[in-house]
């Protein structure tokens, strides 16, 4: 009857201690609306206050049209081994279509960009960050996402009449220089 509560308490205690062990992760996500200074906008999270095995997965809302360019990249203290992985890193419009970032490097910095070389619908996006801590370090990861404007075809339009006029005068001149000599 002793060994049975023995076991019995030693089951309850593994049971609490792995309980505890899962019960430490927790979900530190943030949303934020990004707002543009000539065609760029900043963004990050700082986990200041952290636990190894926390994970986020954390979304940047914005509007805009044009050619979008996106970059993220977290780094950690040298002192220290890895304190933060980034895991994925994507681009969603309203209807939920993504454009999916490369990563260029992890370890202590994780890199990953996302763009694309056409245009984008006005439309509203956000850009969605996600990962875990591998540390209770303090860490931080940062980005930026730039909209850069796509001329208009009447902008095109303009610039073919300009070329025109000024291959018409260049030409006129040089004509005119013939005359003379």
């Amino acid at each position: 009857m002793v060994k049975l509560k023995s076991l019995m308490a030693a089951g309850a205690l593994a049971t609490a201690a792995l309980a505890s062990g899962v019960a430490s992760a927790a979900d530190v996500s943030q949303t934020q609306a990004l707002s543009f200074s000539s065609g760029t906008a900043y963004f990050g999270h700082s986990f200041d206050v952290a636990t190894a095995g926390d994970t986020f997965s954390d979304k940047y809302t914005f509007s805009g049209t044009g050619v979008l360019s996106s970059i993220v990249s977290a780094f950690t203290n040298p002192l220290l081994s890895d304190a933060i992985q980034i895991t994925n890193f994507q681009v969603f419009n309203s209807a939920g279509f993504s454009l999916d970032g490369t990563k260029w490097s992890e370890g202590a910095s994780d890199v990953w960009t996302a763009g694309s070389t056409a245009s984008i619908a006005s439309d509203s996006y956000y850009v969605l960050v996600t990962g875990k801590l591998l540390s209770s370090a303090a860490t931080a990861y940062s980005g930026s996402v730039s909209v850069s404007a796509v001329p208009e075809p009447e902008t095109f339009a303009m610039l073919a009449v300009g070329l025109g006029m000024i291959g018409f005068a260049g030409r006129r001149r040089n004509k005119d220089a013939k005359k003379l000599f």
